[in-house]
């Protein structure tokens, strides 16, 4: 399984759910964004997104940490819950 993470410099919750994704066996593809790339982001996607990071997998946008934690959720979970 492959996720793309949009990143930021210096940004914990960046870190946080990179490590979410790992501990849930997924290949990350770390994008540190900047106007452009986020620029393109939104209009591939059709949203205004004004914050790191942004996950994306299967080609689907998933959103931020708490959008993939939720996606965690179930047998898979890193929380087990």
């Amino acid at each position: 399984m492959k996720a793309i993470v949009y990143t930021g410099l210096a940004c914990s919750w960046c870190e946080r759910v990179k490590a979410l994704l790992k501990d849930n066996d997924y290949e990350i593809e770390e994008i540190t964004v900047n106007p452009t790339i986020m620029e393109e982001l939104q209009t591939k996607y059709d949203k205004v997104i004004r914050t790191v990071p942004q996950v994306i997998i299967d080609d689907a946008l998933i959103g931020g940490y708490n959008d993939v934690e939720s996606l965690m959720r179930g047998t898979t979970s890193i929380n087990k819950v």
